[in-house]
């Protein structure tokens, strides 16, 4: 009997044995590479090849809208709902926030109100819902009313950043002040990251807002009981962070081609964390030192079975820094998941 594994015929074209996998990781790796355009036949031909994968179909969803077929993205979302496909109220957050993206918020409060009235919304997702919900009220016609204010020399009301407590909320105010003046804003958004209270990822977007604003003066942040004195329009953005670069390069110098999938999730750690602290940078900044702590912790999160001691062996680092970062690394998740 033959025990190798039958390729599949679709079409009376011969498709190789695991190869909906590999078009799956492929398409995800350049999608983590900025490379939107490239990613998005790769993860196309893996849904042909199996269309109820989710992963598939959510990286897909992410390339379609950062590749700036928004449509197509909102389209394959409606798919997925509508097929069934990955779990419903992780699909539909994505949706509404693609909506979100978009500033349809319009569209956002249909869909909240017929989920509300129609849909058993989970008692974790009841609140975040609702919130958004009267988020997306108040946001329907946001620039017609500054217009309106304008015009008739009203002043402008106060953002009130306190009331914004969940990530989608922020990142749909963190949209919309992108496109808008901040000028009668700017007190507010400096106080709030001036201030001992208030979210590190809050914190995060509202920084971004002032340097995509090229806003020129002296600002003073606190996060995570450190200060720290930055001209916004002077920063650079994450993606070009040279810490951030040099610690995903030494994990991937040893997952990469190993553990492509392990890798993955262990940059996005890495990313996700890197946001959050943003300006702050890592101390201190050995990259060795933090690379084997994000590398155990994904390990510890994802099932990986090497021992701290040899991540040591391979970065070359002693036991006691690699605890000091791992520390840190652990209190950063534990905020995150309080504050996003």
């Amino acid at each position: 009997m033959n025990n190798r594994k039958q390729v599949k015929k679709v079409d009376n074209v011969i498709q190789f044995p695991n190869l909906e996998r590999r078009l799956v990781e492929k398409g995800l790796e350049l999608l983590h590479q900025k490379k939107f355009h490239e990613a998005v036949p790769l993860l196309e031909q893996a849904i042909l090849l199996d269309p109820f994968n989710s992963d598939s179909q959510m990286g897909l969803v992410l390339a379609y809208f950062d590749a700036g077929m928004v449509d197509k993205a909102k389209q394959l979302v409606g798919k997925m709902l509508f097929e069934g496909i990955g779990d419903y109220f992780e699909v539909m957050n994505l949706y509404l926030m693609l909506l979100v993206q978009v500033h349809k918020y319009d569209e956002v409060v249909s869909v909240l109100e017929e989920l509300f009235v129609s849909e058993k919304i989970p008692k974790e997702q009841f609140e975040n819902f609702n919130r958004l919900l009267h988020f997306s009220r108040r946001m329907e016609t946001p620039i017609q009313q500054e217009n309106e204010n304008e015009r008739y020399n009203e002043p402008h009301k106060e953002l009130n950043l306190a009331q914004y407590q969940d990530s989608a909320a922020q990142i749909g105010l963190a949209a919309e002040l992108k496109e808008r003046n901040i000028q009668p804003y700017l007190m507010e958004l400096i106080d709030y990251l001036q201030s001992n209270d208030g979210g590190a990822f809050f914190k995060s977007l509202i920084l971004n807002i002032l340097r995509d604003h090229l806003y020129d003066q002296p600002v003073l942040i606190q996060k995570f009981g450190r200060k720290i004195t930055v001209i916004p329009k002077t920063l650079t953005s994450l993606n070009d962070n040279p810490q951030l670069k040099d610690i995903t390069k030494a994990i991937g110098q040893r997952l990469e081609n190993e553990d492509p999938i392990l890798y993955d999730h262990i940059k996005k750690l890495v990313e996700r964390q890197f946001f959050l602290l943003y300006p702050f940078k890592l101390e201190p900044d050995d990259v060795a030192i933090w690379a084997a702590a994000y590398h155990s912790l994904g390990n510890e999160y994802y099932g990986n079975r090497d021992t701290d001691d040899e991540l040591m062996d391979s970065y070359h680092v002693l036991q006691m820094d690699m605890k000091k970062a791992d520390s840190f690394i652990r209190m950063i998740e534990e905020i995150s998941y309080q504050d996003i």
